[in-house]
């Protein structure tokens, strides 16, 4: 059977060249520091033919890599490339360098190629190591799915590849072990550690029937599961898809600087040549000092920092929030975020725990409530509905058995019909269906609608069987998380399909005051579009089926972990586990996220501002000195960069403040 593996693919391409670039850097520090010793103790022909002997093998084998991306570049008609000015100041370097050897003059610079290409690949040595850091999330993902499985065949236990796993196949899971594919439970009871996955930190308990996640790890119980995704399919498998996507993703604020780096290339060319010729035809300076301006301004104005400043911060961002739990599909929606000025919950199963309960059974008088509980019981049985479950769960705690139905028909948004021996039976929402109510029953309605209760009538060949009043709880921080989003200056707007009054009595408990009420399915997305269209940035926090239209037209659509698959698969940003904090969470790593890449951008910018007049000879007439050579620019590029990963690495202070303060609340 062929393997169906979980792969990182940037993972291995971050480590593969790592041990053969460590002794690439030895030789590059020992030759260009013998080259510097040389060329300040000592002064001759064949001092010069020493170096040019140190100095090839450099030139040749540091120097490959960037020569091949620059031939590469060329080859597929790419712009200009950080490797372009590498490969042009190394390689006049040492062309004049060696030329200079031949013809027996005393003015060689080997250590300027030599010191560019190996602090340049020192340089790209760290950014690698440090963008292997960002990618530990992706490493932690992998690491929890186990290499083996003990699976039932023939009613006995064999040990197979975790990998060889089928559909369908009976997986037993013991006490320690990692859970290796999905599945749902068919024997035991055990809690299950899922913080890996969902970043909640208390085991969840488990039962037959409930189903389990591939890399969890089973604590106390005897577990037989049998699977139902499996390799590329599983929930695992599907999150490291994710985050290496998201992480190969740009965020509108990178484009804009990518697209800077292409004209900023040929400008600094541009610069490069014209002071070159300044100071060749007008200063008349030698060939040796126009060559070294040419080659510093080339070296001090590699753009690395500036190409790394947003990529950094969105790699932290998203790495550090898939340990949390929190999946951010992609750096342009993590930037997204910082600009947010308007969020819309959706009620149920977002703002209330999405698992209502039946609290009134009302008969109009002419049918006992269990015959009502009957009729509603047996049309809903079918549905998927957080209703028409609290239901089918109050129906059968009462043992009440559901009658033999025919044509079921969905009404999207209002309810469902269905015929019982030739009379036709509607569950649904009460201004959905146009009876005629005795005022008793519209006071009664009215007053559990008033306080909070989602009220549903059975309704029997065109009369009024009875109603069923079914209420949902509130999140147990819902009111806080409100309270705290409203405090960082954001519009907060509840949407729910349920009628004004009961809308409007949730809203009011968590402090919610723009309410849209009865929005059918097919209008949320409609309702999210309006709202931009009056210039508002929207956020949609939603976990349904019905939800996913109004999630993709959201500017960011967070998609609560515990709802369905088409939401997830709609949504921009997924909470894996049902914690409202974690919208907090997310929309202040988006304004933090913005506001290092910002300062990062900045830093690069500075730099270069600073550092191209210096090379140019800007100063000389005062100092005269050129101040920097192409081994000190070569040098500042590492402190530039140092910079701008110093300042990205903050992210992790803030990540690591934000999850106490979460966990204080």
């Amino acid at each position: 059977m062929q393997k169906q593996e979980i792969e990182c693919t940037s993972c291995e391409s971050f480590t593969e060249n790592n041990s053969k670039t460590k002794y690439l850097i030895i030789l590059g520090f020992t030759l260009t520091i013998t080259i510097i010793l040389l060329e300040i103790f000592l002064d001759s022909n064949i001092t010069n033919i020493v170096l040019l002997v140190l100095a090839t093998p450099v030139q040749i084998l540091l120097g490959k890599p960037f020569y091949t991306n620059f031939y590469n570049n060329v080859k597929q008609k790419k712009a200009f490339t950080v490797d372009t000015l590498v490969v042009f100041s190394t390689t006049i370097a040492y062309l004049y360098s060696l030329i200079a050897t031949l013809v027996g003059s005393n003015a060689p610079f080997f250590e300027a190629a030599t010191s560019v290409l190996t602090i340049f690949t020192f340089g790209e040595y760290i950014e690698s190591r440090v963008t292997q850091k960002t990618s530990e999330g992706l490493k932690e993902l992998l690491a929890l799915k186990p290499k083996t499985a003990t699976v039932l065949q023939n009613g006995k236990e064999e040990q197979i590849d975790a990998d060889e796993i089928k559909v369908n196949d009976i997986v037993i899971v013991k006490p320690g072990e990692k859970i290796p594919t999905d599945g749902i439970i068919t024997q035991g009871y055990s809690a299950v550690d899922e913080s890996m996955v969902t970043g909640e930190s208390i085991p969840v308990d488990k039962k037959e029937g409930d189903t389990i996640v591939g890399g969890t790890i089973n604590t106390n119980g005897y577990l037989q599961f049998k699977a139902n995704k499996v390799g590329q399919d599983t929930v695992l498998a599907s999150i490291v898809r994710m985050v290496e996507n998201a992480k190969t993703s740009k965020a509108h604020v990178q484009r804009i600087a990518d697209r800077a780096i292409r004209y900023f290339i040929p400008i600094v060319f541009l610069i490069a040549i014209s002071a070159s010729l300044y100071w060749l035809l007008v200063a008349q300076e030698s060939i040796s000092f126009v060559v070294t301006v040419f080659a510093t301004i080339l070296v001090v104005s590699c753009p690395c920092a500036l190409g790394i400043a947003t990529p950094m911060v969105v790699s932290l961002g998203i790495d550090k929030g898939t340990k949390q739990g929190i999946l951010i599909k992609g750096g342009e929606y993590l930037e997204k975020l910082s600009s947010i000025d308007t969020l819309i919950f959706d009620k149920t199963g977002t703002l209330t725990k999405g698992k209502p309960e039946v609290t009134d059974i009302i008969s109009n008088g002419n049918y006992d409530e269990s015959k009502v509980l009957q009729l509603a019981y047996s049309v809903e049985v079918k549905s998927e509905h957080p209703i028409a479950h609290a239901i089918v769960k109050k129906a059968e705690k009462e043992n009440i058995t559901a009658l033999e139905l025919s044509d079921f028909n969905a009404i999207s948004g209002r309810g469902v019909l269905a015929n019982y021996s030739g009379k036709k039976i509607f569950v649904g929402g009460p201004l959905y269906h146009k009876i005629k109510i005795s005022q008793t029953m519209e006071n009664k309605i009215s007053t559990l609608e008033s306080d909070g209760k989602t009220v549903i009538i059975v309704i029997l060949d065109n009369i009024l069987v009875g109603i069923i009043a079914v209420a949902d709880t509130l999140r147990a921080n819902a009111k806080q998380v409100i309270n705290e989003i409203k405090n960082m200056g954001k519009n907060i707007i509840l949407m729910s399909g349920d009628n004004k009054r009961t809308a409007n009595t949730v809203g009011k408990e968590l402090g919610i005051d723009s309410v849209l009420s009865e929005v059918l399915p097919e209008t949320k997305a409609y309702e999210v579009k309006k709202l931009q269209i009056q210039g508002k940035k929207v956020i949609m926090v939603g976990d349904g089926i019905n939800d996913a239209p109004a999630l993709t037209q959201a500017d960011v659509g967070i998609a609560i972990g515990s709802g369905t698959d088409v939401a997830m698969a709609a949504g921009h940003v997924i909470l894996m586990k049902s914690d409202l904090q974690n919208v907090v969470f997310v929309l202040k790593i988006g304004e933090y996220s913005l506001k290092k890449i910002k300062q990062n951008l900045t830093i690069s910018f500075a730099y270069n501002a600073i550092t191209i007049p210096l090379a140019a000879g800007i100063l000389f007439g005062i100092t005269n000195s050129l101040i920097l050579t192409p081994g000190l620019a070569a040098l500042g590029w590492i402190i530039s960069d140092g910079a701008v990963f110093g300042n990205s690495m903050l992210m992790k202070k803030f990540m690591r403040v934000t999850k106490v303060f979460s966990e204080k609340k």
